[in-house]
């Protein structure tokens, strides 16, 4: 594929470092009086009541102290909207699903005694920017968003530091001393009057707000402060990437891969996986099968467009780097896709792991150094390059879906028998570390996908992020639970890793020596490589198979020609010999005429007698007689010639008969034995056998080759793969201890802010040979992975992509070896806050096309796009490439799947639907269908008669069985959403919001409320533009979905017609 220029690259992440200046993030929410935790307050502040630092009693705890989050001149969002599109003229009667909510003009962090702390002042982006455009636009000048916006706001920023200080400079000039002040009414004035001043908005009302917020929360004394909203969370990581490329560095594979353009891509040579399924056998074959596997139910093993994704990933982009597209509709299998990729990665690091003689060997002997914030001497070793590589960080812009992953594959319900009993990777610290994630903070817009489970069986993930998240890790997994008051362990909680290290260390617990556990990982990797001998084996004769057959054919052909060719020479010759005995007949009378003829021969006297006459007469006689003889031995000569050329040719054909029949009979008995042995094979690897009935569903229901017996096998192997991470730990616990100590004060933020890259990069390769996945949203990427440079980590693997807007994963692909990108582009499309009209302006400004703007594209379209194998999908009057496509859907009954897979996926996902308990339950549950409500009042989306039918409906069920934890209901409207959240109150563990929060999710029942005031047309209109609204809505609903809605309304747009065609 040819390179995009490095200019080009440039220009779209520029374009999209001017997007985000327009994304700032929402304003803590404000904690109620009532239910406000001892831990935490969020105020609108004003001046007739006491600062917070004043007022705010001191912590309980001698360790935790107040921080303050100032966020001064708050105002609406809608405002800069409104300038916005006074700027560049939108389409004012379509449907905005923009949020409401509130940015501030400047941010800052305040310590517990109320003193501003130097550096924390951060500008606000967007209100810099529309501050810029809303002075053009009062001015009358023509409104230009140019590159230099990036420079200018940074030394806007630059200059907003430097005022602050001067401001506060004039205060301890005033008061006499050199000490920091605190902050009180007057200097929080001045603060935001010099930010406004900054911002150039002093001139604009709506916009220069003297409205005040303050987050008070309790925080370690330890912690470095750290202003966690205002901006734009994209924009350091943005700018970081832009300014590597500016400087000339190359961007690595995959961010390379992913800012090709679009003339760039080689279309002619994608394969289409539809319409060349041998290449999807081929791909997943026994000889490309990782060693690896998830330890569930061995019966179930990975559908084949799974196994064909996960070889893909672990044969050919492990072995180089790149960036990978997985489409993934509703329901395919995406977490299972990703943990198999887990299992084989740990595997091949412990295959290396294993050829180490002595576990020192580990490291290359260079130990990076630095200082903590408390001044501690921290340490970590280099690993030797080939047990790097393997990082595995799971990302998404979809908060739900990064904790859904890791809070689930630690857990001990995410595997199967034999092994949920028994398998153990440091399970209790795993439990301790499931059942202290950090919940969302009160008034925080976290939301937790799932409840984390309390019993984990592994290690083997880590949810971190934002830094609450990992610093709740840090705790639960580095340091004991003490008694109160004491320093002295609590004996009911499990020892965590440094106790666990120090007992290792010291010797007071067994440590497996390095050679038996060695011997050990290497028993369970023989038994896998011996099993897929077998099987690799019986596929190569299920492969000559055909080949044989189509030789058995050729060759019976060929004899049967060779007969028929025998007999027809000898025929041939049998008519011919008949000839030559009747010419030899007439060559013997010729002969014999002759003989007479000469006998006759006139004498001397006769002659003289008839003067000559009789000589001349006889000779004349005798010359005819003579010519007949000549023709009959002529002809006679010919046949015998020609019999010569039959008998010869007749014992060429009888000497290849005899060759062709020989070789016959030897394939004819070398067919019967590999029938034999094919026959046997099936019976021997069952329903992994892939036959002559592994076609149509059945060949997309199951991978070839996975049986149980290998499946299981490749399951203890990882399992003895973590087993020998552990007797690595084990075995160097004497410095181990001290070194992942140190990394894990990195990954939980506890390090200079400024540490070198090499020396960030070996703590976190050291935590990941430790915890082999962590997850992270894209917004706290660059802060948790911080001065991490290009290709730094092995694998990025991205979640619901086709919900992320493009910029949101550059810094993540950046950072990564390989990217695999999971998603769906037929769901939920991104969420853009900022009109059309603008992102097509600071486009055109870049120089780049449209090509690269959310909501047209996602970080799934755009890894999809340079995927090699994938297929077509028609939407509409476009073609969409999606990329290795998960085709078997194991979610949703009928009319569900078939109304996705019509509307949505050209019919090629395969319904692999298996219901088993509660069927009777079922039975009498009313069949999904449209409840038909009008909507009757104008100027809100909300329509009380429709709220009051689905509280019907809820009632109905959960008196027929149906537990409102199995039911969601969703609306694609915010007002109605609302609605719909308040009913938790009443209907216990329902679960509510709208179509975009139930991305990820599922219920048995889903309840989807159209809502919908009649005299906003366009609002349905924007609902139905495409198929992506009623595709996640519908494929959320694993037994029924509800429609509660004006039918004849909703009924005339495209798709909810196709949806109410197949309701009742």
């Amino acid at each position: 594929m040819p390179r995009t220029s490095l200019d080009s690259q440039r220009q779209i992440l520029s374009c999209w470092w001017l997007l985000e200046m327009f994304n700032p993030q929402p304003m803590p929410k404000t904690t109620p009086l009532a239910t406000r935790p001892e831990n935490l307050q969020v105020i609108e502040w004003t001046s007739r009541a006491p600062l917070p630092w004043k007022s705010l009693p001191a912590p309980n705890k001698k360790d935790l102290v107040w921080r303050h989050e100032v966020y001064l001149g708050m105002y609406r969002l809608e405002e800069t909207y409104e300038w916005l599109h006074r700027a560049f003229y939108d389409d004012n009667d379509a449907y905005d699903p923009r949020p409401p909510g509130h940015s501030a003009c400047v941010g800052m962090v305040v310590d517990q005694d109320g003193r501003l702390v130097p550096g924390s002042a951060v500008l606000s982006s967007a209100l810099w920017a529309v501050g810029r455009i809303a002075n053009q636009v009062r001015s009358g000048e023509e409104i230009i968003i140019t590159l230099d916006w990036m420079e200018k706001f940074a030394a806007s920023q630059e200059r907003l530091c430097k005022e602050f200080d001067t401001v506060e400079g004039r205060r301890r000039q005033v008061a006499g001393t050199r000490e920091p002040l605190a902050q009180d009414p007057g200097s929080l004035e001045d603060l935001l009057s010099t930010a406004q001043r900054v911002c150039e908005i002093s001139k604009l009302p709506d916009l220069a707000t003297n409205r005040i917020l303050i987050k008070s929360v309790q925080v370690s004394d330890r912690n470095e402060p750290e202003l966690e909203f205002l901006n734009s969370l994209f924009l350091e990581d943005l700018g970081r990437v832009w300014r590597t490329i500016i400087d000339g560095a190359v961007p690595g594979s995959a961010l390379e891969a992913y800012l090709t353009r679009p003339p760039d891509i080689k279309k002619t040579d994608r394969v289409d996986v539809m319409a060349s399924p041998e290449v999807v056998t081929k791909g997943a074959g026994i000889d490309r099968l990782p060693l690896g596997r998830w330890p569930t139910n061995p019966a179930h093993c990975l559908a084949l467009s799974q196994q064909f994704a996960v070889n893909q990933a672990l044969d050919d982009l492990a072995t180089t780097r790149g960036l990978m597209g997985v489409n993934g509709p509703p329901g395919t299998g995406k977490t299972t896709m990703l943990r198999d990729l887990l299992a084989g990665n740990v595997v091949e690091r412990a295959g290396r792991l294993a050829g180490l003689t002595h576990p020192g060997q580990a490291f290359t002997g260079t130990e990076h150094c630095w200082q903590n914030p408390n001044g501690w001497n921290c340490s970590v070793p280099q690993l030797r390059p080939e047990l790097t590589g393997f990082e595995m960080v799971v990302a998404s812009a979809n908060n739900a879906a990064v904790e859904n992953v890791t809070n689930e594959i630690p857990a001990r319900n995410a595997i199967s028998d034999p092994w949920i009993t028994r398998a153990d990777y440091f399970a209790e610290i795993a439990t301790c570390v499931l059942r202290g994630a950090a919940p969302a903070e009160p008034g925080s817009e976290d939301t937790p996908g799932s409840s984390a489970p309390t019993d984990a069986w592994g290690l083997v993930a880590a949810r971190l992020g934002n830094k609450r998240n990992r610093n709740g890790f840090r705790s639960e997994f580095w340091f004991d639970k003490m008694i109160a008051g004491t320093k002295e362990r609590d004996p009911e909680t499990p020892k965590r890793m440094q106790t666990r290290l120090k007992e290792w260390a010291a010797g007071t617990v067994p440590v497996r020596n390095w050679k038996q556990a060695r011997e050990d990982y290497r028993r369970a990797e023989r038994r896998v490589r011996d099993l897929m001998e077998e099987r690799r084996l019986a596929a190569e004769r299920l492969s000559a198979l055909p080949g044989k057959e189509s030789q058995q054919r050729e060759l019976r052909a060929k004899v049967k020609v060779l007969e028929e060719n025998r007999d027809a020479v000898g025929a041939e010759l049998q008519e011919l010999l008949q000839h030559v005995n009747r010419v030899e007949e007439e060559v013997r009378d010729a002969a014999a005429r002759r003989e007479r003829e000469m006998e006759s021969k006139p004498g001397i006297l006769e002659t003289v007698f008839t003067l000559g006459r009789a000589v001349r007469e006889w000779r004349t006689r005798f010359q005819t007689v003579a010519d007949q003889l000549d023709e009959v031995e002529k002809r006679h000569r010919d046949f015998r010639t020609r019999e010569q050329r039959l008998r010869e040719h007749l014992a060429g054909i009888g000497r290849e008969h005899v060759v062709c029949a020989n070789q016959l009979n030897q394939v004819t008995d070398h067919l019967v034995e590999l029938r034999a042995e094919c026959v046997r094979d099936s019976s021997r690897f069952g329903a992994g056998y892939p036959g002559r009935g592994w076609v149509g569903d059945h060949r997309e229901m199951r991978a070839p080759w996975l049986d149980p017996e290998l499946d299981e096998a490749r399951s203890d192997l990882f399992l003895a793969a973590l087993q020998l991470h552990e007797d690595f730990l084990a075995n160097t616990a004497q410095q181990m201890r001290d070194w992942l100590g140190a990394a894990v004060d990195v990954v939980g933020g506890q390090h200079p802010r400024k540490l070198e890259s090499e020396k960030l990069l070996a703590a976190w390769q050291l935590f990941f040979l430790v915890v082999p996945v962590v997850s992270t949203t894209f917004a706290s990427f660059g802060r948790m992975f911080g001065n991490l440079e290009a290709e730094s980590l092995g694998w990025v693997l991205i979640d619901e992509a086709g919900q992320a807007c493009p910029q949101q994963a550059a810094g993540a692909i950046w950072r990564a070896r390989r990217a695999v990108v999971v998603g769906d582009p037929l769901q939920l499309p991104p969420v853009v806050t900022i009109p059309k009209k603008v992102q097509l302006d600071i486009a055109a400004s870049c120089d780049v096309s449209a090509d690269w703007l959310a909501p047209q594209v996602s970080v799934q379209s755009l890894a999809d796009r340079v995927g090699k194998f994938g297929t077509t999908l028609g939407q509409g009057d476009r073609d969409m490439w999606v990329s290795a496509p998960l085709k078997v859907h194991r979610r949703c009954d009928d009319p569900m799947f078939s109304l996705c897979n019509q509307i949505a996926y050209n019919g090629i996902m395969v319904n692999g639907v298996h219901r088993g308990a509660r069927e009777s339950t079922w039975s009498g549950i009313p069949h999904s269908r449209w409840l038909d409500e009008p909507a009757n009042i104008n100027e809100t989306h909300l329509q009380p008669n429709q709220i009051r039918r689905l509280q019907q409906v809820l009632e109905d069920l959960e008196r027929r069985g149906i537990p409102y934890s199995d039911m969601i209901a969703i609306s694609p409207f915010r007002e109605v959403a609302n609605a719909l959240d308040a009913l938790k109150r009443q209907y216990g563990r329902l679960r509510a919001g709208t179509i975009h929060t139930a991305q990820g999710r599922e219920a048995d029942i889903v309840f989807l409320v159209l809502g919908g005031a009649p005299d906003r047309p366009g609002a349905k209109a924007w609902a139905a533009q495409t198929v992506n609204l009623v595709n996640v809505a519908a494929s959320r609903a694993k037994r029924r979905l509800y429609v509660i809605g004006d039918r004849a309304e909703w009924a005339k747009y495209n798709y909810f017609q196709q949806l109410s065609a197949v309701l009742d």
